[in-house]
């Protein structure tokens, strides 16, 4: 996407977990991304999206609202091709932790779609959870409870 984005950011050696700094109105903020198998999905990983707060754990459920909620997601595309590019065949599975969220996930997955598209396979979640999910082709008229992320080689 040619949005504003953090370009800097660091990874474990399994590719489970990324960091960035996200600076904005509070400051420096160690912003995490992690990847988790999910069970009985082979090759599919949750993202989570969190803060690193002070007492070393990651919070995934508060709001920074740190100034800078675009470059983060922007930021987070390019941790989500960087992680497949690592991991060929592995796919990426994104919803909120509430519906607030998922929505805004979707509103930037929609908003940067035409440029998405250049690297990924974008779906949306038609069911309610995994497994027994289902999932169909992204469509910016429709609301999903979750989306599934797919490089393009």
């Amino acid at each position: 996407m040619h949005q504003d984005r953090y370009t800097e950011f660091k990874y474990n050696d399994d590719l489970s977990v990324f960091v960035f700094i996200s600076r904005g109105k509070y400051g420096d903020l160690i912003k995490v991304v992690n990847f988790g198998e999910i069970p009985g999905n082979v090759n599919v990983f949750n993202l989570s999206l969190g803060t690193l707060g002070p007492d070393g754990e990651t919070d995934f459920i508060s709001i920074t609202n740190n100034g800078d909620r675009n470059k983060i997601l922007v930021t987070v595309a390019d941790i989500i091709l960087k992680f497949m590019e690592m991991c060929p065949g592995k796919s990426v599975y994104i919803t909120g932790s509430d519906s607030r969220r998922t929505l805004l996930y979707q509103r930037a997955i929609a908003y940067g779609y035409d440029e998405l598209v250049e690297n990924f396979e974008i779906y949306g979640e038609t069911s309610t959870h995994l497994p027994g999910s289902e999932f169909e082709p992204f469509d910016k008229a429709k609301s999903y409870s979750g989306f599934l992320i797919q490089k393009i080689y």
